[in-house]
């Protein structure tokens, strides 16, 4: 803005010292009588050159910024700006047009070069042919023949490969949509971190805002209601009861313009917004312990803003085999702590507002999820502690055998799909229970601080098991009253836990997916180091009681058993580094899902083979 501004004033004063001494009027002082006259301050001033620029620098500026939005937070993004949707509707349909027309001048130039070609091929040919096949031809009349018949083809070839995209061409310039410029493009490639945090604390915002704004307007409803019914039997006010609804009111919009700033405070960078908000709930806490009254009360906990935070040391690490709690886990930890959580792998968790996709380093976040050595995630990273997340195996297997079948997280497969892969599923259970084994004796082996937590407790009792987690992840000695009614708000105030995750899980509950396994897999599955393994992570009575009575199981003591690193650790702490190194899962313990999908005919082949066509139809 400076430097546009400075250049112009710069050649406004070399115009301006011209030999006359006369000033130049320039744009906006000319006399035209519709334009304002000559003082160029009637109603239809035009525009200086720096307003110009400036004007259509901040449009650019604003629609590259919509690159980095994805379709809901651009929509949320023109309200926010006071556009509206049909407005965006309107440019998103423009974009549309202008990507079909783009394919179409690129089909048809790709057509005309294949034309080009193929008539340099026929004409190199026909120099070539030998003399005796013309034999018979006049010399005069076989060079007309040739030349009709090269303009016959050229002309066959224009109007069947051009003239239809020519005629597109020609009514696409007649409509003015077709002519706008790009808006709106798509988005591309992997986003980091920063720029999905920016997304949700934005998202998270415009919803608070709208929160606001709606409970303005049903306060203002109530008030209207209630001074509506006090007016018949309301008498002669006194001058006291004058002067008390006077300093009501003022202490009213006083605390609603305090608020206002609070919601929305502004000239700060939505990082500084969510830093200054933490410190208001530390204030708070403060107050409250001193018994002291509120000035106002906390952001409600669904649109409190997040925070990266750097971690002293090696990060710990949420670690569980797929499908055993690890996102509401996340989730919770986020709500409680406002602190994002990491993970080792770029999944789809970002659009359930887990944004801390491949965020592992020390300076962004000190918890972060890991498969490995399920699977292994990227990049490597060290870890100085974790917290395992153990699922019974019965339930945690048969989630993730919906997962990989139906491509999501909250789906599962019908009874038909059921029926067709019985042997999919036994020979499935067989391979995954050996990698079940090997990930939870991975982790019990290493030689660092240890929380082992159930999945089964954490949906029981969140509460009881959030105060284990963040004491261990925080290594906090003590805990105060400050995380005691940060868990108060984000967990015991729920009515229920699936409002705590980051989606709403699959309808099965604990056990249910006991009755799924044959008598003859349970037999094979019942060795001695799956019992012994079974004893060390709580579930030694499991196997004993009927999976209708699971739910009701004992929690573990104090929600959660704690291993100690041995008395020969380093005094700093040993230190294990994950994603390097051999898997779980081996190529035994591989699976084809693509090629068990299609042979069941529950996706579409792109193959376009006749075998891979008729299983498909199959």
């Amino acid at each position: 803005k400076t430097l546009i501004t400075k250049s112009t004033m710069a050649r406004s004063k070399k115009k301006s010292s011209n030999s006359s001494g006369k000033r130049n009027p320039g744009r906006g002082r000319g006399s035209h009588p519709a334009r304002g006259g000559g003082s160029g301050r009637g109603p239809h001033r035009a525009m200086g050159p720096p307003q110009c620029r400036l004007f259509y620098l901040h449009q650019h500026l604003v629609l590259r910024c919509f690159n980095y939005l994805d379709d809901r937070d651009r929509k949320n993004s023109f309200v926010v700006m006071g556009w509206g949707l049909q407005n965006y509707e309107k440019r998103k349909e423009m974009f549309s047009k202008q990507r079909e027309q783009m394919r179409l001048v690129v089909e048809a130039k790709k057509k005309e070069q294949e034309q080009e070609q193929e008539n340099d091929d026929r004409e190199k040919n026909n120099d070539d042919a030998p003399a005796k096949e013309r034999k018979g031809v006049v010399d005069g009349e076989g060079e007309n023949e040739e030349k009709n018949l090269s303009d016959r083809i050229q002309n066959l070839d224009i109007s069947d490969g051009i003239d239809a995209a020519k005629s597109k061409n020609a009514e696409n310039k007649s409509d003015p949509i077709k002519e706008s410029k790009e808006i709106l493009p798509p988005l591309f490639g992997r986003i980091d971190p920063d720029t999905l945090l920016a997304r949700l604390n934005t998202r998270r915002l415009y919803q608070r805002l709208a929160h606001y704004r709606k409970e303005e307007r049903r306060k203002k409803k109530m008030a209207q209601e209630n001074e509506c019914g006090d007016i018949g039997n309301e008498g002669v006010k006194t001058s006291m009861e004058d002067q008390q609804s006077i300093i009501q009111y003022y202490e009213k919009d006083l605390r609603e313009k305090m608020q206002a700033d609070r919601l929305y405070p502004k000239n700060v960078t939505v990082e500084e917004m969510a830093d200054m908000e933490w410190n208001n709930l530390l204030k708070l806490a403060s107050l409250r312990n001193g018994g002291n009254q509120l000035p106002h009360d906390p952001i409600p906990t669904q649109f409190e803003l997040l925070l990266f935070s750097s971690c002293p040391r090696a990060v710990a690490v949420l670690a569980s085999y797929p499908r055993s709690g690890n996102s509401l886990m996340r989730t919770l930890y986020e709500h409680t702590t406002l602190r994002v959580t990491g993970s080792d792998m770029q999944g789809g968790l970002a659009k359930h507002d887990l944004v801390g996709e491949m965020a592992v380093t020390t300076n962004k976040v000190q918890f972060v999820k890991t498969h490995y050595p399920e699977r292994r995630g990227t990049p490597p990273f060290q870890a100085s502690r974790a917290v395992l997340l153990v699922r019974n195996p019965f339930d945690a297997i048969d989630s993730f055998f919906n997962l990989m079948m139906t491509g999501t997280h909250t789906t599962s497969i019908s009874n038909d799909i059921r029926e067709k892969t019985t042997q999919v599923w036994e020979e499935f259970v067989l391979k995954e229970i050996r990698v079940w084994k090997k990930f939870h004796l991975y982790w019990l082996n290493q030689d660092i601080p240890l929380l082992l937590i159930r999945y089964e407790d954490l949906i029981r009792r969140p509460d009881r098991v959030m105060e284990r987690v963040i004491q261990f992840v925080l290594e906090i000695q003590r805990m105060g009253s400050f995380f005691g009614e940060r868990i108060d708000r984000c967990i015991r105030e729920q009515e229920e836990i699936e409002r705590l995750g980051s989606y709403k899980p699959r309808s099965g509950g604990i056990g249910k997916a006991f009755s799924k396994y044959s008598s003859e897999i349970l037999k094979e599955l019942q060795d001695l180091e799956f019992i012994m393994l079974m004893e060390r992570l709580g579930y030694g009575s499991l196997m004993r009681t009927p999976w209708e009575k699971w739910a009701e199981m004992s929690p573990l003591k104090d929600h959660g058993i704690e291993y100690l690193p041995s008395t020969s650790a380093p005094e700093g702490g040993n230190i294990v580094v994950l994603n390097k190194g051999e898997l779980a899962r081996g190529p035994k313990e591989q699976t084809n899902w693509r090629k068990i999908k299609v042979e069941l005919g529950i996706v579409e082949n792109k193959c376009s083979c006749e075998r891979c066509k008729s299983m498909s139809k199959r």
